[in-house]
């Protein structure tokens, strides 16, 4: 069902709460996912240091030698990448949705993560669920062939709320039960 600006604009909560508008959301999972990526980078920046030619080997003299490059110090950066952004997109996404209600790009743009039905936080339960459909997929998106599945999953549960969801719910949010609303 698509839904008129106007019934946009009139979402609210069960208990009366405006539900956050879709930009704000999207600046913030922008912003979080600039955050994770330099926390990421920092990470892995050590190791980069430590053997530069182990992690991405010689440079390749074709587009072709890119597509099929079997250099495993180039996929073992890659597999450390995605790790890295698994553990620690985990770690910050559902710490701070559990104990405090939002990110650092939620807090930002005054938005935050609550239970659908009532006020109270997002349980740690919860709060995983949010994660393991929302930005679990999203961590994937650089992984070779799942990356276009993956990609697509992340568009496809993003734009929910905006055009097919009365609740401006995205799946990771019915999945888990929460919605964002305004700060």
């Amino acid at each position: 069902m698509l839904l008129s600006p106007a019934q946009r604009d009139r979402v609210v909560t069960p208990d009366g709460v405006p539900l956050a508008p879709w930009w704000r959301r999207l600046i913030a999972y922008w912003i979080d996912g600039f955050l994770l990526s330099v926390a990421v980078q920092a990470l892995l920046l050590p190791l980069q240091a430590l053997a530069p030619g182990s992690w991405f080997g010689s440079i390749p003299r074709t587009s072709l030698d890119t597509v099929f490059d079997t250099d495993l110090g180039s996929w073992r950066y890659v597999a450390l990448s995605i790790a890295a952004t698994l553990v620690l997109g985990a770690v910050y996404s559902i710490l701070m949705v559990s104990r405090l209600g939002w990110t650092l790009g939620k807090r930002i743009l005054g938005i935050r993560v609550r239970h659908r039905e009532r006020e109270r936080l997002a349980t740690p339960s919860e709060a995983i669920a949010r994660w393991a459909v929302q930005l679990a997929p999203a961590a994937l998106s650089t992984a070779g062939p799942f990356g276009a599945v993956a990609g697509l999953w992340v568009t496809i549960d993003g734009l929910r709320p905006l055009i097919w969801n009365d609740r401006r719910q995205a799946f990771h949010d019915s999945a888990a039960g929460t919605s964002v609303v305004m700060a």
